[in-house]
């Protein structure tokens, strides 16, 4: 794992066994993916779009994971998207959620991103919570269609 710039703790996960490390905090947030197989299969597949997988690491352990992208469209200009955002369910209140945050945000100014963006789902009021601490502002309903069987 190749280290950020400012917190020795969080690594990006590039090989596909630094993926797989992460897959037990990332079920938490997207059991249904199945296995840590397909779990490093999407991330490859992501990759060419972007997808980068960013890991704070505890004594070896993965604590919590975040998947992010640069990306740019004409309502936000140049942007830094947060597709996933999870922490071990043990390691909740140690602020690693709050570190990997700051570490996105960081990222993104080095990016030259106008603003980091990320959705949660309506009925989880404790992301939504931790996220108005951290200084994010709900801006958008997002609305899609119903996913196909």
């Amino acid at each position: 794992m190749h280290r950020t710039h400012h917190d020795t703790a969080l690594l990006h996960a590039q090989s596909d066994e630094e993926v797989r490390r992460c897959w037990p905090v990332m079920r938490i947030l997207r059991p249904s993916l199945g296995d840590a197989d397909a779990f490093v299969a999407a991330c490859r597949r992501m990759q060419p779009e972007g997808y980068r997988l960013l890991a704070a690491r505890d004594e070896g352990l993965v604590m919590a994971v975040a998947g992010y992208r640069i990306q740019e469209n004409l309502l936000f200009g140049r942007f830094l998207y947060v597709d996933d955002l999870v922490t071990l369910d043990t390691a909740r209140g140690q602020r690693w959620g709050a570190r990997m945050l700051g570490a996105l945000k960081t990222m993104a100014s080095a990016e030259h991103c106008r603003r980091l963006v990320l959705d949660t789902g309506l009925a989880n009021v404790l992301a939504q919570r931790f996220y108005f601490r951290e200084g994010l502002l709900p801006l958008a309903l997002r609305f899609t269609t119903a996913e196909e069987k």
